[in-house]
């Protein structure tokens, strides 16, 4: 029998499900009544698998200690260490992940909820049943129909009143400020052939991720000043320009530098694969510019150690950044656009992060807006006030 040397990961979890079957003996046995099937399974962030355990797989990983190396025969320990549900000490890549993990300060539920819900792969036209090789179209009534007799009507946009109400003032703010904040909306229309600028790439870069000053605490400790707020004043998102259309910059992808306003070339790089990074969302890698919205874990959890609202924070610096994008953009007469759905293992593979230090959250983007307008974009109408 094969033999391996295993250990439990630092982190692991559990869930049982119950899911339909067909029993064939009671169908053979004329019975059409629904069955169950109740399955264990279990969860590891160091491969963002679940898997199914039998019971005799259960105690063999419950009887695994987490802190030795235990030796075990059979090729059960040998399956779940492919899964990461056990380490093995001669799988180096599996290991070092598990030893990076055990070091850090990711908190427990966060790193389930970040390690297993990355994207690897996914193609949104593929999904819908397009040619995943062309423009992502917008659902079709009959789609959109279907979907509402399938799941009903959404909620009700407005929250129904339980109180008297205590109307406010109507105000009608005029200024730059106010003008650009009414015309920011989402892009989903670029003109790809009209290249940006160097300047226009420099400025979007300067106001929206550059560092505008400092705060020196203690020693080598400094808090940052972005326009953006950040959890702590640690600003630990960083920006990678996708440059795609730039007088001046040749296209690939780039680490821009906030402290030097500079940018540093990682490498090559084609529109093609920009639009597998943005899940086939063929609008988006039309635009000139984007930018992937990188988290330097480590940074942030150094002070929010195994914080439960540490990762939360970051994906609002995320969400900061985004906005001031958008204002940033519509000020200067360009489009701008904020994604979440993203292949962010591929991006961290391409970008070499190692998801555990540094980990991508979104992507974001701007350009020259199309003329013609994208047949994914609302038309709102001034809200009625009642």
């Amino acid at each position: 029998m094969p033999q391996t040397r295993v250990r439990r990961p630092r982190f692991l979890c559990f869930t049982c499900e119950d899911e339909p079957f067909v029993d064939v003996e009671r169908l053979l046995a004329g019975e059409l009544e629904p069955a169950t099937l109740r399955q264990l399974y279990a969860l590891s962030p160091l491969t963002g698998h679940k898997v199914a355990l039998t019971r005799d797989d259960l105690d063999l990983v419950l009887s695994t200690p987490a802190d030795a190396w235990l030796e075990i025969e059979g090729d059960s320990a040998r399956r779940l260490t492919e899964f990461g549900v056990l380490v093995a000490e001669d799988d180096e890549t599996l290991r070092a992940r598990d030893d990076r993990l055990r070091e850090s300060q990711w908190n427990f539920f966060g790193a389930f909820y970040y390690f297993l819900t990355r994207w690897s792969g996914v193609d949104l036209r593929r999904l819908s049943g397009q040619d995943p090789t062309g423009e992502l179209l917008p659902p079709t009534g009959e789609i959109i129909r279907s979907f509402l007799d399938t799941y009903g009507p959404p909620p009700k946009p407005f929250r129904q009143a339980h109180a008297p109400l205590q109307e406010l003032p109507r105000t009608e703010r005029t200024g730059q400020l106010y003008d650009t904040l009414l015309a920011r909306r989402t892009t989903r229309s670029f003109d790809r052939d009209a290249p940006l600028s160097e300047e226009e790439l420099g400025t979007v870069l300067q106001y929206v991720f550059g560092y505008q000053g400092y705060a020196p605490l203690f020693g080598e400790v400094m808090t940052l000043k972005r326009t953006s707020p950040s959890g702590g004043g640690l600003h630990p998102v960083d920006a990678y320009p996708l440059v795609l259309n730039v007088d001046g910059v040749e296209p690939g992808l780039y680490r821009y530098d906030p402290r030097a306003h500079a940018l540093e070339l990682i490498g090559p790089l084609t529109r093609e694969e920009v639009t597998s990074f943005v899940c086939g969302q063929s609008y988006f890698s039309a635009a000139q510019v984007l930018v992937v919205l990188a988290a330097r874990f480590e940074r942030a959890f150094w002070k929010y150690r195994e914080h439960p609202r540490g990762l939360a924070a970051m994906f609002m610096d995320a969400a900061h950044l985004s906005q001031t994008l958008y204002l940033v953009c519509t000020e200067m007469g360009l489009g701008a656009f904020v994604t979440a759905a993203i292949n962010n293992a591929d991006l961290d593979e391409r970008i070499g992060l190692d998801g555990l230090d540094e980990g991508t959250l979104a992507v974001c983007g701007f350009g020259r807006p199309s003329a013609q307008p994208s047949p994914f974009d609302p038309q709102f109408e001034p809200l009625p006030r009642d």
